[in-house]
């Protein structure tokens, strides 16, 4: 006797493997979305890393002691920044235009580079004319026969000092010129510096404040700031603010008029556009400008104070934060809705006008069947109508309703209205000429 087969025990048993089969491919889905979202994971966090050769002038310059804090700010952006003393920005960009460096800080109003482009426009950076306390009565006029630290060779300063002194009125041979580094200055002993120094930095100037400090050095102003940006679009007519550098005795006493350039950042011009985003994102981004305690830092000051042609990548992060619907395109839009509008009116006017051309109204029929009428009244009271002619005329009206008829149906035919008047006249003409007949 065959065994008894039980359903209710078989059941589990055939459901087993449609549930292996379900938490193997739910297996599988976990483990595709963890491989997914693994891959972007990974993406995500093997950014490109940049390497930048970058110069700030003189190590013991303001704008070193800057750029050492970008330099803090672009690597958590995965930017380093290889700082490399230079003498001042002269030489700094002459460095980045061959290709030996990348990225500089330098001063404004320089000679222009083919292969140079602007980064960004930070800060001005005023110059400080230090002189020893017996020269500050005297005036710039009083630096004629003094020895004069106008900067290290290459630099920006040393550009600067000689344009103002020219327009003082010094001539170089009336005074003794020496350029000094700033390590040089420092190490030099009291009675060995010179008469007054040039130095431009932004505020407040390490220098300046060890100078003040240490060897009594005071700020002579230099009133003709506003002449020297007449002349000079990079310069800027500026105030030092009184006891910026001493409190007792005051440094200076009074604010002391100047003249500043602007502290700029320029890059080679094939520097690779996500590099030049990362430091922008590094100087106005994050913190650099409360670690550099720099006040008024803008982006957008490079559109009005740019003196090089802008980098491709400052392009790209300026116009980042442009809205793509602006009030410029809404009017845009607006102007090219109206000529839309306007179009399309014009347009449909204009194929009613063809269509109107095209169609055939009922005048013509009425026309045509009203001519009918006139030639049988003629034709009938002559006495001349024959039987061959009533059936021409009959043939003619019945081919005028037909065509109108047709003209009708398919839409041509304009003036519907008049449909059963046109018919009517017909039945009239008919019964006209069947009258005419008759009368035969």
């Amino acid at each position: 006797m065959p065994p008894t087969t039980h359903p209710q025990a078989a059941a589990p048993v055939d459901g087993l493997p449609g549930r292996v089969r379900r938490m193997k491919l739910l297996a599988a889905l976990i483990a595709l979305a963890l491989a997914v979202a693994g891959f972007f994971l990974v993406r995500s966090g093997s950014q490109k890393a940049y390497r930048l050769r970058m110069t700030a002038g003189d190590s013991l310059g303001h704008r070193h002691a800057l750029a050492t804090i970008l330099a803090g700010e672009a690597k958590v952006r995965r930017l380093t920044l290889e700082i490399t003393p230079t003498s001042g920005s002269s030489e700094a960009l002459s460095q980045v235009a061959s290709g030996r460096l990348d990225v500089a800080l330098v001063q404004g109003g320089l000679d222009s580079h083919a292969e140079i482009r602007q980064v960004a426009v930070l800060i001005p950076e005023p110059l400080h004319v230090l002189v020893r306390p017996d020269l500050l009565e005297r005036g710039v006029a009083g630096l004629r026969g003094k020895r004069l630290d106008l900067g290290p060779a290459g630099s920006g300063t040393r550009r600067l000092a000689q344009q103002t002194l020219t327009l003082a009125g010094l001539k170089p041979d009336e005074y003794r010129d020496t350029s000094e580094s700033y390590t040089e200055l420092r190490n030099m002993a009291a009675a060995d510096l010179p008469d007054a120094v040039f130095h431009v930095s932004s505020l407040p100037a390490p220098f300046a404040e060890w100078i003040v400090a240490e060897r009594g050095y005071r700020l002579l102003p230099v009133p003709f700031g506003d002449a020297m940006a007449l002349r000079d679009r990079s310069l800027q007519d500026v105030t030092i603010p009184a006891y910026t550098y001493g409190v007792d005795p005051p440094v200076p006493a009074q604010p002391v008029s100047t003249v500043a350039p602007w502290l700029s950042i320029v890059a080679r011009r094939d520097v690779p556009d996500e590099a030049v985003i990362r430091l922008l994102e590094s100087v106005f981004d994050g913190d650099f400008a409360l670690h550099a305690e720099l006040q008024g830092l803008e982006v957008e000051q490079v559109v009005k104070r740019r003196e090089f042609a802008l980098h491709s990548g400052t392009t790209t992060f300026l116009n980042r934060n442009h809205p793509l619907i602006t009030g410029e395109f809404i009017e845009g839009v607006e102007n090219l809705r109206s000529f839309l509008v306007s179009a399309l009116v014009a347009l449909f006017l204009a194929w009613r006008w063809f269509r109107s051309r095209a169609s055939v109204g009922f005048e013509r029929y009425f026309d045509e069947v009203t001519r009918i009428e006139l030639e049988i009244l003629e034709t009938g009271g002559a006495g001349r109508l024959a039987a061959e002619q009533v059936q021409q005329i009959e043939q003619r009206l019945t081919r005028v309703k037909s065509e109108a008829i047709e003209q009708f149906s398919s839409g041509r035919l304009r003036g519907g209205d008049l449909l059963g008047s046109f018919l009517s006249h017909v039945v009239d003409v008919r019964n006209c000429l069947h009258a005419h007949r008759n009368e035969r």
